[in-house]
């Protein structure tokens, strides 16, 4: 198959990740695939990386001129299906699709990705596009919140990601707890901050990385000032190789209110670490069964997430290096990029031979 992936976010987040990985992932299975984005990190990691990528700026929706640059690169590429990521994406590269005659599937990260308002449903009833979720908590919430979306194929494929090939061989000294998520208000990193504060007063010692951007950095920066932790926390700022960071860790948090599934903790686990995240949401789908007594209350903050750190803090290091393996392992059982990639390759192919007789909206 010719796959083509339709990247239109501004920011870099997940949905950016997956893209990249899925189209290495699928290349390696012996699929042509390309990818198109905004012109700047997206682009250039995609293009260090060997992958085809075009930079465009997209424009308005049904905006003439982003429909012919798509039409064109289809004509070029011999797209088989495209895949959009968000609403922007299905409005322009979308559009030009449906006017080739080249089924189009919308890759869904969130239930806030959509709302159950006109615009949505006009937009289903035109394009009729596949539908991914990349967890069955998605899937399930956005079949209630848009009840449409019931008539069409629907599939939840986990993102899925490479798998250090390295089980985990150390602990560190002092313990070392990283967080990968973008610093925005959803992601509740003054939950962290509130725990590691806690810590440090009772004499637990340890250090912290804190990678990425966002909406809240400049306020968090000052709280960890504020609660003395500056000579325990380091920001790393914006970084586009994510596991060099993780590696330098044994304990990954993911303080976020409720996640839809999380590449970051997928990415975690992948690398060696123990995560610590909140019972609710699309985590559980990818946790190992047997440590469920690392998932926070969904209500619980900085104590709640403190009184678990505590307990791996104190763990002797034989204890905290077999956990780690644990869930090395767990993770190439369960949401390894490749397993994941046969998956999303054999729905593609099922959609595109069956795309003329799915049920009518």
């Amino acid at each position: 198959m010719n796959i083509l992936f339709v990247n239109s976010t501004r920011g870099w987040g997940g949905v950016k990740t997956w893209s990249i990985d899925m189209a290495r992932a699928l290349a390696g299975l012996g699929h042509e695939t390309a990818l198109v984005g905004r012109p700047g990190p997206f682009v250039d990691k995609a293009r260090k990386l060997g992958i085809r990528a075009e930079a465009h700026d997209f424009g308005l929706d049904f905006n003439p001129a982003s429909i012919a640059f798509f039409l064109k690169l289809y004509r070029k590429l011999e797209t088989d299906v495209v895949i959009c990521n968000i609403s922007k994406g299905l409005r322009t590269a979308g559009a030009a699709a449906r006017l080739a005659g080249i089924p189009v599937v919308h890759r869904l990260g969130s239930p806030g990705d959509v709302s159950n308002r006109l615009k949505t449903r006009l937009t289903q009833r035109l394009l009729r596009p596949g539908l991914i979720a990349c967890s069955e908590y998605v899937r399930q919430k956005l079949l209630v919140s848009v009840p449409m979306y019931q008539d069409y194929p629907f599939e939840a494929i986990f993102p899925g990601t490479a798998i250090n090939s390295v089980p985990p061989d150390s602990v560190n000294a002092p313990r070392v707890i990283v967080a990968t998520s973008q610093l925005n208000p959803d992601k509740k990193h003054i939950h962290l901050l509130e725990a590691l504060a806690a810590l440090m007063r009772d004499g637990y010692d340890f250090r912290c990385i804190i990678a990425g951007t966002g909406r809240d950095e400049a306020m968090l920066k000052r709280a960890c000032g504020d609660m003395g932790l500056d000579g325990r926390v380091e920001w790393t700022g914006f970084v586009t190789e994510v596991a060099v960071q993780l590696r330098r860790a044994d304990i990954f948090v993911l303080p976020t209110g409720c996640e839809p599934l999380g590449i970051a903790l997928e990415e975690a686990m992948a690398n060696g670490l123990v995560p610590v995240s909140r019972n609710i949401g699309g985590p559980t789908e990818i946790w190992h069964p047997g440590h469920t007594d690392l998932l926070v209350d969904p209500k619980g903050g900085g104590p709640e997430f403190r009184d678990v750190l505590a307990r791996l803090l104190d763990m002797p290091d034989n204890d905290l290096l077999a956990l780690k393996r644990e869930f090395h392992a767990h993770a190439g059982r369960t949401f390894s990029l490749d397993g994941q990639a046969k998956r999303l390759a054999a729905w593609l192919g099922r959609f595109i031979a069956d795309r003329g007789g799915r049920r009518k909206a």
